[in-house]
């Protein structure tokens, strides 16, 4: 549901940089998706910096006039970030090659609602790539600082259990690991022990006088449980997201979800990417005790979709996700006082959401028990 009836390829040539999306370049581009006519041209093209910028992204604005009236008026064009030490870390899990299989290969073929992709294509040696996408910024977006509300908040653990029960136990995961990363790979075994050594330490000295003792308690162990949690999140597996939060979603004008980004899609268990999405985009004081509810709203769409999880296990699958997500509550902490103002209000924000979450779903009991 990603992709018009054609994606333009390598085969239109391979742009080094934004300079080298021309008009010739776009005409060919729009031809193969379609949305323009075979005869058809972009006869001026205007490229400029998109401020909504993703971390491991270049994005812009291409505005296009056109001799078919039914040409898009901007797209988005995406290319690889230019930062070393971030485009290091991307090309260490792939991000780019995920990205554009995914667009190609999955979205047409998934129930997940993405944007119209005319152009996706990577060199052979993964040094560069580019993405050419509908331009979204019509569409309504949640509140990235207050949150979700509870209606939107339903509507996005509705759509993910959507897209998951497409692929719940699918006999094509084995083949999909190969471009779309287990959460168990030996790579998260590897680096994320050294992110939690770096990373839980720095966030418990600045914001250490702010959690609970239950959540000191379950960082002070994350490392030891990290291999169990892993291989909790590799039961039951379906192909996730793991970037499900309100900074990539949209709603259409029927309040359809439209998610962007599937550059970590991997394959897990479903619970990762709804405790991610809970922990990462609600507010404590919008949820009002009913994390439940979301959690049921999830599985009654899976089971309108031939899946029955067992409620109680993926409870359990859930809370202990919740355990796992706190990486993301103290990744940044190690640069924390480099980070701008709003930088810091933001990473606290994250950990602070991702602490709440923990004591809301008990989840150091539910890694006792997993240790147990």
């Amino acid at each position: 549901m990603g992709t018009t009836g054609n994606t333009a390829g390598i085969e239109i040539g391979l742009p080094a940089d934004i300079d080298e999306v021309t008009a010739a370049w776009m005409t060919a581009a729009l031809r193969t998706s379609g949305a323009i006519g075979a005869d058809a041209e972009v006869s001026a093209l205007r490229n400029e910096p998109y401020v909504a910028g993703g971390l491991l992204s270049l994005l812009y604005r291409s505005t296009i006039e056109s001799d078919d009236p039914g040409a898009p008026n901007t797209v988005i064009v995406k290319f690889p970030t230019d930062v070393p030490q971030l485009r290091n870390m991307a090309d260490a899990v792939a991000v780019y090659g995920r990205e554009v299989a995914f667009y190609r290969d999955i979205a047409p073929r998934s129930t997940i609602r993405m944007p119209t992709v005319h152009a996706a294509m990577s060199a052979e040696d993964a040094s560069n790539s580019c993405i050419v996408m509908e331009d979204l910024a019509r569409l309504r977006q949640p509140d990235r600082s207050a949150g979700m509300t509870w209606d939107d908040a339903v509507r996005g653990a509705r759509a993910l259990a959507a897209f998951h029960a497409g692929w719940q136990g699918s006999a094509e995961l084995d083949e999909l690991m190969k471009t779309f990363m287990s959460i168990g790979s030996p790579l998260n075994r590897a680096v994320l022990p050294g992110v939690a050594a770096a990373g839980w330490p720095a966030a418990k000295v600045h914001r250490g006088h702010t959690l609970s003792a239950d959540v000191v308690a379950l960082g002070d162990m994350w490392v030891d449980a990290l291999p169990r949690m892993l291989d909790q999140m590799e039961l039951r597996p379906t192909l996730c997201h793991e970037d499900w939060r309100a900074d990539n979603m949209f709603f259409d004008s029927d309040d359809n979800v439209v998610m962007i980004d599937p550059q970590l899609v991997g394959v897990c268990n479903g619970a990762f990417d709804l405790a991610y999405f809970i922990s990462q985009s609600t507010e404590r004081e919008m949820l009002a005790g009913r994390h439940g509810e979301l959690v049921a709203e999830y599985l009654s769409v899976m089971a309108e979709n031939g899946h029955d999880l067992d409620p109680d296990t993926f409870f359990f699958d859930t809370r202990v996700a919740v355990g796992l997500v706190l990486m993301y509550g103290f990744a940044s902490y190690p640069d924390y006082e480099a980070l701008p103002s709003e930088g810091k209000a933001m990473t606290d924000k994250i950990l602070r959401r991702a602490a709440e979450a923990i004591e809301d779903f008990d989840s150091l009991a539910a890694l006792r028990t997993l240790l147990a």
